[in-house]
């Protein structure tokens, strides 16, 4: 009798070690959205993506692993809305909210369009343009693009997971964009990372001169479980402001620092604070005019290299000259508050193949009036490069995109 119930504990305790050691989540078992992004060429002036509606910043007043694509303008991602599901190109946007994408209206719009009449899954909001703080049912951005909105409830798939309910909207864009819509991934009600809740996501941004890299979006715990050996520095919040704001101490080229502070960059146009901007959607670094002139200056001082005779902007580039082939080219360093962002030459020098010219990829402000400092793309290419919204903090490291 003792060695029966001796056996019945043994196999108790067993299962019960069994049930304990199944809650640890294997890497094929983590939750969270994985996407493949894509570059997307634009083939003209690159755009400043960043939103200046209400909700993030006003002129006047579940889980993921998603690939991305990339052009020499922005990166975007494959997404499907809709019952039956309709397949969009949308660029990921950290510099805006609102999801939206090219839909079908009155006999209009292309054949991959979707058509709100045809889904089984869609439903009006209850709220409306004015309650969600798009002035007019636009969304404006600081490029001047705008988009004209009409909003909806849908079921979105991003990655290989769908998501029912999402508030997003049909947009006719003024212009035309190589791109089916915008994913908007800021800090703002009507964004992705807040309808499903996401406290945590990454992304890595392959670089635009080398074909064959690949990028990606992740989030939930595929997202968490990258996040180690990174430099991490502080999230500035703004009341208002759906942006993700870093304090920018200074920038050296080089092992030279130039002779800037942390109150040249803490500027904004609107009311006078803030910090910079880092933003997805925004091809180049925008900066006071008088800095990009103290990092080119230095750049040439240190390098030799010719300056481009050619006074029209390239690109919306200024400081251009011969490509640098061999010469040795310093690395640009970003200090920000506790971490220092290294830029090496192909995150800061823009070179398009054919073409005699090469040119640093950052742009002056426009002096009389906008005094934003945004932190783009090209910067953060072969970074991974992680959003904490709990912690509130920015986290990165090199990477190589790939294997995430």
């Amino acid at each position: 009798m003792a060695s029966f119930i001796f056996h019945i504990l043994s196999l108790i305790l067993f299962h019960l070690f069994l049930a304990s050691s199944a809650r640890t989540p294997t890497r094929r078992e983590q939750t969270g959205i994985r996407a493949t992004l894509t570059l997307v060429d634009s083939g003209q002036t690159l755009p400043k993506y960043t939103s200046t509606n209400p909700l993030t910043n006003d002129p006047s007043a579940s889980l993921v692993k998603s690939p991305l694509k990339a052009s020499r303008d922005v990166y975007s991602m494959n997404l499907a809305i809709g019952t039956p599901p309709v397949s969009f190109s949308a660029m990921m946007d950290t510099g805006s909210d609102l999801i939206w994408t090219k839909c079908k209206t009155r006999g209009s719009g292309s054949a991959r369009s979707f058509d709100p009449s045809e889904s089984k899954t869609f439903s009006q909001v209850d709220k409306s343009c004015t309650e969600l703080k798009l002035d007019g049912c636009n969304q404006n951005y600081a490029d001047g693009n705008s988009v004209s909105v009409s909003l909806g409830q849908e079921t979105l798939k991003v990655g290989d997971e769908n998501f029912k309910n999402v508030t997003f909207a049909c947009g006719t864009p003024d212009k035309d964009i190589p791109y089916d819509g915008i994913l908007g991934m800021g800090r703002g009600d009507l964004s992705l990372v807040s309808q499903l809740k996401e406290s945590v996501f990454l992304y890595c941004l392959g670089s635009r001169f080398e074909p064959k890299t690949s990028s990606v979006l992740l989030t939930g715990s595929k997202a968490t479980s990258q996040n180690i050996n990174t430099q991490t520095t502080p999230l500035l919040k703004q009341d208002g402001k759906s942006y993700y704001y870093v304090s920018l101490e200074g920038i050296s080229v080089g092992k030279t620092k130039l002779a800037v502070t942390k109150s040249d960059f803490a500027i904004s146009s609107y009311d006078g604070s803030g910090g910079m901007i880092i933003d997805s959607g925004t091809t180049f670094t925008y900066l006071e005019k008088g800095i990009v002139n103290m990092i080119s200056d230095e750049f040439i001082k240190q390098t030799k290299l010719v300056k481009h005779g050619n006074h029209n902007p390239y690109m919306g580039l200024e400081h251009c000259f011969k490509p640098p082939g061999n010469v040795h080219v310093p690395n640009v360093v970003f200090h920000f508050e506790g971490a220092d962002w290294v830029l090496q030459r192909q995150n800061y020098i823009y070179e398009k193949n054919g073409k005699n010219v090469a040119c640093l990829a950052f742009i002056a402000n426009n002096e009389d009036y906008d005094h934003v400092s945004i932190f783009g793309n090209m910067n953060q290419q072969n970074m991974m490069v992680v959003y904490d919204l709990d912690n509130n903090n920015l986290s990165f490291k090199p990477a190589d995109c790939k294997n995430l």
